[in-house]
């Protein structure tokens, strides 16, 4: 096992847990930045330094678009963390982190059944358990966490922020996957990485931009008109 690769699949992990969980818009963003930008130095050999610095500036970007389109989108006042409470998950950080837990048991055992069935056999001994966070598994199992936590925010999130953060933390954790199964990605791959986190980021801040737009339609119109009450029901003396 490497250490530092250790270190870095858990701060993945810890990233998405945070970014997925987090109330507050500003602890999400702060997770979600640590998840992007960790992740490219997941990978053995790692990639050289233009590539490895490509993926960590498009990581940072796209974490910064999505910060950009909570602070200043319509209806929201232009300064940073202007949003501080966009929901969260309803589960919980304790639950979305055994969640996580049981995603890299599953992301570590699929990829020593790889290293099983590779035709150059495992090398690992029998019992050894750091023996088998090899950087494949570690690739896997903080992708497989990253999916699995990425998946409910995307498709079932109530609000905007939090779909496109599953998202970009979906994605994420698909690239790691593929690592981890199918070894280091080429450059042109890393670069097809990072436009799809930038695209994700930029329809994202599409959708932060409509839905501040709505909700300020909507105060426009229940203010502007005094027969309807709080509720958006007209009043019974009104009648």
């Amino acid at each position: 096992m490497n250490p530092i690769l250790a270190g870095v699949a858990l701060a993945v992990t810890v990233g998405a847990v945070l970014a997925i969980s987090a109330r507050e818009s500003r602890a999400g963003l702060v997770g979600l930045a640590i998840a992007l930008a960790a992740a490219p130095f997941l990978a053995a050999p790692i990639p050289n330094v233009s590539t490895l610095a490509m993926r960590v500036i498009g990581a940072a970007l796209a974490a910064y678009l999505v910060r950009a389109a909570v602070a200043t989108g319509p209806g929201l006042p232009a300064r940073p963390w202007s949003e501080p409470t966009r929901g969260g998950s309803q589960l919980g950080w304790p639950a979305e982190g055994l969640l996580a837990i049981a995603a890299w048991i599953v992301g570590v055992a699929v990829s020593a059944r790889l290293e099983v069935l590779s035709p150059a056999g495992s090398g690992i001994p029998p019992g050894d358990v750091f023996g088998l966070l090899t950087p494949e598994a570690l690739a896997t199992g903080a992708g497989l966490a990253s999916i699995v936590l990425g998946l409910v925010a995307t498709f079932a999130a109530r609000s905007a922020v939090r779909t496109t953060i599953g998202a970009l933390i979906l994605s994420q954790g698909l690239l790691l996957v593929r690592i981890g199964v199918a070894g280091a990605p080429s450059d042109l791959e890393q670069l097809a990485g990072v436009a799809l986190l930038l695209a994700i980021a930029i329809a994202g801040g599409v959708l932060l931009g409509a839905e501040g737009q709505r909700g300020a339609d909507d105060v426009s119109s229940t203010e502007s008109n005094p027969r309807l009450s709080g509720s958006g029901r007209m009043n019974p003396g009104d009648r």
